[in-house]
């Protein structure tokens, strides 16, 4: 808790007081839920220090009125650049992109307020609670990727981050011919794993796709080549676009599966 110092000012009947006390009452005022009767209070106080910015920068976010609030942060941190007080700027800003986000929807800006909060947030403090809003705001503008990258930040699982980024560098970079294996949950529990071979046969006789490729693992079906818009990812090629080059030998080697989703193999 910020230290707060004693100022003394004249009252209104010209008599010397303790501004603390009224600094600390609307601090009181404010845990307690009072906050309209705090902002009150807080504004009679005339002394301009960071301690007073600070408690009516609390007491606005709690009052939803986020850009005053970020306001009396700056101004307080102009005075006194208390970790502290950024923490607080912090939350305001998180709350500010929380309420921005739902109910008003304006993920643009919502996403600019949470970066604002992560930028200022301290390195000892927790940020997984910013992380995960950052993420479903994200994965509201179907932004999977970056939205996974920021689960994974708020989960802590920074393993499965680099892995990630590994695959992302390498479909962004790869010149091999890569597509996706979908529909492996209508036949049976396969489990695919990196380095697995599977055999591609045309379906020239299937009668919803005339493109389709079936994919095979010893001898087993286990789902088909994707082709269409909600089995693909941009990186990929459908079977429309590699069933040119199949023939009674083309086989694939699964690579990874991509985002939890996504079983990624290329052809060989």
């Amino acid at each position: 808790m910020i230290e707060m110092e004693n100022y003394l000012e004249l009252d209104d009947d010209g008599q010397t007081k303790f501004v603390q006390n009224d600094i600390e009452k609307a601090l009181k005022l404010n845990e307690n839920g009072e906050y309209e009767k705090a902002l009150k209070l807080i504004d009679s106080v005339t002394q301009k220090s960071h301690e007073r910015y600070n408690v009516k920068g609390l007491i606005l976010t709690n009052l939803s009125q986020f850009k005053q609030a970020i306001e009396c942060f700056d101004n307080a941190l102009d005075l006194n650049d208390l970790d502290e007080i950024k923490i607080n700027k912090a939350n305001a800003l998180y709350h500010w992109s929380k309420h921005t986000f739902f109910p008003e929807m304006d993920y643009f800006k919502s996403i600019q307020l949470i970066n604002q909060a992560l930028e200022i947030l301290p390195d000892s403090e927790d940020p997984s609670e910013f992380w995960f809003l950052k993420a479903e705001i994200l994965e509201a503008q179907n932004d999977l990727i970056e939205a996974q990258k920021c689960y994974l930040k708020a989960y802590k699982e920074f393993d499965k981050l680099e892995e990630l980024e590994i695959q992302i560098d390498y479909l962004d970079n790869t010149e091999d011919i890569l597509f996706v294996i979908t529909g492996t949950n209508f036949y049976g529990d396969f489990l695919p794993e990196t380095g697995m071979i599977v055999d591609l046969i045309k379906e020239l006789d299937n009668e919803y796709d005339p493109d389709a490729i079936a994919v095979l693992f010893e001898d087993e079906k286990i789902g088909y080549v994707a082709n269409n818009d909600y089995t693909l990812i941009d990186e990929v090629k459908s079977a429309t676009n590699i069933n040119h080059l199949v023939n009674d030998e083309s086989k694939g080697e699964i690579l990874f599966v991509f985002l939890g989703e996504y079983i990624v193999a290329k052809l060989i």
